[in-house]
């Protein structure tokens, strides 16, 4: 979300569907960026434990990377509206509230902190 306005279409939603390493570069050289990124993910851990989602030990801490959290939570018996909710729409709107808090109130993101370096 943060880095929405600055980086290509293509490059918004590698991070979504699964390809958040494409940013290790800005977050190894800006550790604050870091900080919002914990509290987006401990909210929407948090509220995945309120809906009882549950995986295996191989698929903790994928999210939605490869749809293998997802799958795990459907096969522990989650519903699909609740995969639904809980790892798409719930992260979506905690990404963007993190994000302008980040960015638009306390000002400790800016958009060119995650702009993705030009492809050759």
């Amino acid at each position: 979300m943060m880095g929405a306005r600055v980086n290509p279409v293509g490059g918004t939603l590698a991070h979504f569907i699964g390809s958040p390493k494409i940013q290790m570069a800005n977050m190894l050289s800006k550790p604050k960026l870091f900080i919002p990124i914990l509290i987006a993910a401990g909210l929407s851990g948090g509220v995945g434990a309120l809906f009882g989602i549950t995986g295996t030990p191989a698929s903790a801490g994928f999210g939605i990377s490869g749809l293998i959290g997802p799958l795990a939570a459907l096969s522990g018996g989650a519903t699909l509206f609740t995969v639904i909710i809980a790892f798409v729409v719930i992260p979506v709107i905690i990404a963007a509230s993190v994000s302008y808090v980040a960015m638009h109130i306390t000002h400790l993101i800016d958009a060119t902190d995650v702009k993705l370096p030009e492809m050759q």
